[in-house]
């Protein structure tokens, strides 16, 4: 009988535990492991035995598949982005990399909406001034920017950035994208056009990053990249912390460069308290918990514990991420 180790003590345990009653309930073995892993890399020992880790963000560099190599056979993910996963040393060693993807869609769309709003409608600061007793806003007829009508650039056209397009279209936007692999078929049904990244830049009044965290994304928000952006125009990513520069992005900031950002992520995670970004003006920022909903959580901890049934009983998981694997099993 193959063994299941669900790991992330951070998840919801409920859900965990739907998850470990479906695989036992379809014949595979399954165990919660609560040990501290989200910072640290002494915990591989603990999942030497097992056939399959489904994981929620651990760090998984090539010596956690030498330690692992030979009852291991896959990793799945709870959860999309797998950047923290080295799937080519996966590969060599025989273990599959898969993830839930469209599982994070709706969640981390709604984030990046919702920081577009309290940007431009200046909504953190409101709260503070009202806590303060300050009613200089109201009686100063200090204004914020209205999203109706404005052009957003989705940098990256997958399912994350239709979710946030579908979004906009209920404000009138005029949504423009740039994806590699662009779809025609799903912008056309989005009303979303087809822009490169330097329209992106001059044309936008918000752009949004939505790509994974490669050697080509890595730093691709820089000193250059913003000041070619509008001097009114705000930045959001919900992706990877490692796409911005941060001293940059504060620089730009604190002269006016741009006017806003709203962060997600960063790098490291938790950011150093040195980071330029958290003292930086006209910011907005979450824990990395864009994805933090309900009904997220348990979509995509289904989707994972699936994807583990599907493969130990011969179904095709759609979501294999390092297919050269097979050559080493």
């Amino acid at each position: 009988m193959n063994k299941v180790a669900i790991i992330g003590k951070q998840q919801p345990r409920d859900i965990r535990e739907q998850m470990k009653k479906y695989l036992e309930e379809n014949g595979l073995a399954a165990d919660l492991l609560d040990m501290p892993t989200r910072n640290t890399l002494d915990w591989p020992d603990q999942l030497k035995g097992y056939n399959a880790v489904i994981s929620c963000g651990e760090k998984f560099p090539a010596e956690v598949f030498d330690i692992l190599k030979g009852d291991l056979k896959l990793v799945s993910r709870f959860g999309v982005g797998t950047d923290e996963i080295d799937k080519v040393k996966a590969a060599e060693c025989g273990v599959a990399v898969c993830n839930a993807a469209g599982s994070l869609s709706t969640a981390v769309a709604e984030c990046a909406f919702a920081f577009m709003l309290c940007l431009l409608r200046h909504i953190v600061d409101g709260d503070k001034e009202v806590r303060n007793n300050d009613w200089s806003r109201f009686f100063e007829s200090k204004t914020g920017t209205q999203l109706e009508g404005k052009t957003v650039g989705l940098i990256g056209f997958g399912d994350i950035s239709r979710a946030l397009a579908k979004m906009l279209s209920g404000f009138d936007c005029r949504v423009i994208a740039y994806d590699l692999f662009w779809n025609e078929e799903a912008a056309k049904k989005l009303n979303v056009e087809y822009a490169d990244i330097e329209t992106i830049q001059r044309e936008a009044d918000v752009i949004s990053l939505h790509v994974p965290s490669t050697p080509e994304t890595n730093g691709m928000i820089n000193k250059e990249f913003l000041s070619k952006m509008k001097k009114t125009a705000i930045l959001v990513n919900t992706a990877r912390g490692r796409l911005v520069v941060a001293e940059d992005l504060a620089e730009a900031l604190n002269n006016g460069t741009i006017a806003g950002a709203g962060m997600d992520v960063f790098t490291p995670e938790p950011p150093e308290l040195d980071n330029p970004l958290l003292t930086a003006k006209n910011t907005v920022f979450m824990p990395h918990s864009g994805a933090g909903t309900r009904e997220c959580f348990e979509k995509a901890g289904m989707i994972s514990a699936k994807n583990v049934l599907d493969f130990f009983t011969g179904v095709t998981v759609k979501t294999i991420l390092n297919p050269d694997y097979i050559k080493n099993t």
